[in-house]
């Protein structure tokens, strides 16, 4: 028995070997098959939902009593599906539009228009200045605290120059020359009408501000070899003549030269003269301010060839270009 197992051997491993090859061949013979039929079942899938998608449908309006047709479309699934996004993205395309070029943006959440960020911006460099100005204030009153209660060191120039006596009363009294400085100034200005500051240099004018007293056409200017100290504007018939600064009137007449003549004595030594008016609105002693009317243009006085005002300006008896500290035109 041994033996015929022994035999047997050779012939059940080879029989054994051909039903392995011929399993395996049928395997991959019938792999090509599955994945075919898998490829053709995807195709005929997407065909039907092609299909599908593309399947006209009917879309009536019936009158339920008479059953008459008042409107039909043809659509299907496809047509459907592109309006409905197209109509999503117009609705989406119109909020936008509706929030940004709207106020309506004001009442969304978290949403900060220009006015807003203006006024946070002008907070944040208020709060900046209060911290700014609260700390000199808090070292300021530091500062004064120790100096009351004594606790800051005595200054270096006391250190470096102490005085050998204190000063008393008799120290204090006016000296000779003071006093006699004091009684010149006083009684130089016991008459004066000036209302303001003084002072004796030209350079003073620099920082005054004259109001024309007309505006029009310079006909002839100012010219000192010639004797005209003054210069002539022509402006229209019954024009406002205005004085150039605040001032008292010291002169309010009438001349056979220069007609109706007014006067003004103004600060740091300065006098304007307005002749050849028609009619005087102050009289001597008022006191005028600069830019108010004091006159009204004219032609009186036998100096005169049609309305217009003689303006001059005066300085410590000097006369002054007056187109040199204002404009006319």
């Amino acid at each position: 028995m041994a033996c015929q197992q022994a035999a047997q051997g050779p012939f059940l491993r080879y029989i054994g070997r051909e039903h392995r090859c011929a399993e395996v061949e049928r395997d991959i013979c019938a792999m090509p098959i599955a994945s075919v039929n898998k490829k053709g079942d995807e195709r005929g899938a997407k065909r039907r939902l092609l299909r599908k998608l593309r399947d006209r449908y009917r879309l009536m309006l019936i009158n339920d009593s008479t059953f008459e047709e008042r409107f039909t479309m043809r659509l299907n699934r496809l047509n459907v599906l592109l309006l409905g996004t197209a109509a999503f993205l117009l609705y989406g395309a119109f909020v936008t539009a509706v929030i940004v070029f709207t106020p309506l943006k004001r009442y969304i959440p978290g949403y900060a228009d220009q006015e807003t960020k203006r006024n946070a911006y002008r907070s944040l460099v208020l709060a900046d200045s209060l911290e700014r100005h609260s700390k000199e204030r808090d070292q300021y009153i530091a500062n004064l605290q120790a100096v009351l209660s004594g606790e800051l060191p005595a200054d270096s120039a006391v250190l470096f120059s102490t005085l050998a006596k204190k000063p008393g009363a008799e120290d204090l009294e006016p000296g000779t020359a003071d006093s006699l400085l004091r009684k010149r100034v006083a009684r130089e200005e016991a008459f004066s009408v000036k209302d303001g500051w003084a002072g004796g240099d030209r350079r003073d004018l620099a920082g005054v501000f004259f109001f024309p007293p007309l505006r029009g056409i310079v006909t002839s200017r100012f010219d000192r070899t010639d004797g005209h100290y003054g210069i002539d504007i022509v402006a229209k018939a019954d024009a406002a003549v205005k004085a150039c600064l605040a001032g008292t009137v010291t002169l309010a007449s009438w001349t056979t030269d220069a007609g109706h003549v007014l006067q003004i004595q103004h600060a740091n030594d300065l006098v304007s003269v307005y002749k050849h008016n028609s009619v005087l609105l102050k009289k001597v002693g008022d006191k005028v301010r600069g830019g108010e009317a004091v006159a009204i243009v004219g032609s009186s006085g036998e100096l005169t060839t049609g309305p217009h005002l003689h303006f001059e300006l005066w300085r410590g008896g000097e006369p002054l270009d007056p187109q040199a500290y204002m404009m006319f035109e």
